[in-house]
């Protein structure tokens, strides 16, 4: 009896906080409009550069990072996460310098990702250790094979993400589309 009276107690003091809140609100005066610039929205097209340190650089460091960590299912996420930005790439800059970046990718990088996918799914740090170098090798065969053999990736020596925790946390399960 008393929990229902502490309740119905609760319920008229949130009511009135939400009430005088209402009523301060619409005796705040207006901004004024004439004096707040215009939103304006810039024209992005994003090159390939763009995209790839958007989509790609992150993800590549994430991913190895997880996998340090033995954080599986955070490094499937990011697997997935890489290849969906590939695809996004491809769409969205289907050809670059008369190259076909769909086609392009997926025989540059497919049989790597399937080797990473592979070694997240059997959990093994090692063979990740392979497949990922061999992965990062093949980013940069991917960008001599466009004239950028300048832009060199290697295999991260810090994850760079100092807001992230990579451990694995416990009973978390792939998500479905890595377990292909």
């Amino acid at each position: 009896m008393q929990n229902r009276h502490v309740v119905g107690l609760a319920l008229a003091g949130s009511i009135a906080f939400a009430a005088s809140l209402i009523g301060i609100a619409q005796s705040a005066p207006a901004p004024d409009a004439a004096k707040a610039p215009p939103l304006v929205i810039l024209d992005f097209k994003p090159t390939l550069d763009d995209l790839m340190t958007m989509l790609i650089q992150p993800r590549h460091l994430k991913l190895w990072a997880a996998a340090q960590q033995r954080n599986w299912t955070l490094a499937a996420f990011q697997l997935n996460e890489m290849r969906s930005g590939f695809d996004k790439i491809a769409a969205t800059i289907p050809k670059y310098t008369n190259i076909d970046l769909g086609p392009t990718f997926i025989s540059l990088m497919g049989s790597k990702i399937q080797a990473v996918n592979g070694a997240i799914n059997n959990q093994n740090p090692m063979l990740f250790n392979t497949a990922f170098n061999d992965l990062t090798a093949a980013c940069n065969s991917c960008h001599e094979a466009l004239n950028h053999p300048y832009l060199v990736m290697k295999v991260p020596e810090v994850t760079g993400y100092p807001n992230q925790d990579f451990r694995a946390i416990p009973g978390a399960t792939l998500p479905t589309a890595a377990k292909k």
